[in-house]
């Protein structure tokens, strides 16, 4: 807004004007400095101070435009500046009462040249506020769309998250009735026919029957540890932390892995079944094609976001394999990179064939 001030500046030079000019214009600059200054510290959260602000600009204007020439001062643009300027506010009222202010300003800053001037003079003023007129229904027909639009986006965000959350909720239901399943089912057969077995006197040549009862001890193990990957009891009793902590010591022990955990997050926290189930995912493929040593994993929170990181120092991979594998049909991590980037959040993978690799995900808090 300062740079049609300069103009105007060489204009006031050659007439009395000159000096309350330059005084307007000098704090007119001071003004509009500490006002970034202060925007940049402390940043505006709603169109109050921005209106307040717009107030005192419109005063300087018309103060700058009277002592400039009036209506021949070439800060009379800025007028038809100030209207488009609140468009992006998306406030189809604030714009146009704005909009009002700065033809009253306008008005104000010419009328004391109307005596003295031709008629033509007079109708050129009023054809100046003629196109004033319609830049501020210009500007508040944009702003009205903006808004509509806005709403728009806003509902369909909304329904996204909604229809995300309801696909959380009936897989979770599903795997839980799955678990439920397991329980009631296999287990308890594998079970029974353990006692069975150990029912069994011991005879000569025996081990069978003892490798026997360790498979199945194993096999009910394995069950138990698929029923708590599919329904864990830990994320809903005690938060997000701790289950993370049991699954890492199953993938573990699975992998011949070691596992560090570093978790900085309160519970309970906003997505925690989506990072539970984007953790399995990750430890699993760790388990499955990393031939890793050392795990760790990390969980924090931080300037309104959840991060969850997993960092393994196995073989590595190239980034565009994921992309590739979704079409191959394989959409497990594709999948879930689709369900974070769903819920408003982030998926960055750092790796390279070699290793090391670390996976990180960002959600909303």
């Amino acid at each position: 807004m300062l740079v049609p001030l300069i103009p105007a500046g060489l204009q006031a030079g050659r007439s009395i004007a000159a000096l309350p000019f330059g005084l307007l214009a000098a704090g007119y600059a001071l003004w509009a400095g500490g006002r970034l200054l202060w925007v940049y510290r402390w940043p505006v959260t709603d169109a109050r101070g921005a209106a307040a602000a717009l107030v005192v600009d419109l005063t300087l204007i018309t103060a700058l435009a009277a002592v400039s020439g009036g209506r021949n001062s070439a800060v009379r643009y800025a007028y038809f500046m100030w209207p488009m300027a609140t468009v992006l506010w998306q406030l189809p009222v604030v714009t146009a009462v704005f909009g009002l202010i700065c033809v009253a300003g306008y008005t104000v800053m010419s009328v004391p040249g109307l005596p003295t001037h031709r008629a033509d003079w007079t109708w050129s003023v009023l054809s100046d506020q003629t196109y004033l007129l319609w830049t501020v229904l210009a500007s508040v027909v944009i702003a009205k769309l903006l808004n509509r639009r806005t709403q728009r986006i806003d509902d369909l965000l909304r329904s996204r998250e909604l229809l995300l959350e309801d696909a959380l909720q009936a897989e979770s239901r599903e795997r839980g009735d799955l678990a439920d399943a397991l329980h009631d089912g296999p287990v308890q057969t594998l079970t029974v026919a353990v006692q069975d077995l150990d029912e069994v006197p011991e005879r000569a040549g025996g081990d069978p029957l003892t490798r026997i009862r360790a498979e199945l001890r194993t096999t009910i193990g394995e069950i138990r540890g698929i029923i708590v990957d599919l329904h864990p009891q830990a994320l809903s009793t005690k938060g997000l932390g701790p289950a993370l902590k049991a699954m890492g010591q199953r993938c573990a022990q699975r992998g011949g892995f070691s596992v560090e955990y570093d978790i900085q997050a309160p519970a309970p926290l906003a997505h925690q079944e989506l990072l539970y189930s984007v953790a399995r995912e990750l430890l699993t493929n760790v388990v499955k094609h990393a031939r890793a040593t050392e795990v760790s994993v990390h969980l924090r929170t931080q300037c309104g976001e959840t991060v969850l990181a997993v960092h393994d120092n196995g073989r590595g991979f190239t980034p565009a394999v994921v992309q590739q594998r979704l079409h191959e049909g394989h959409i497990g991590l594709a999948s879930h990179c689709a369900r974070v980037e769903s819920a408003g959040g982030q998926w960055q993978v750092d790796s390279v064939p070699g290793g090391p690799t670390t996976v990180e995900v960002r959600l909303p808090s």
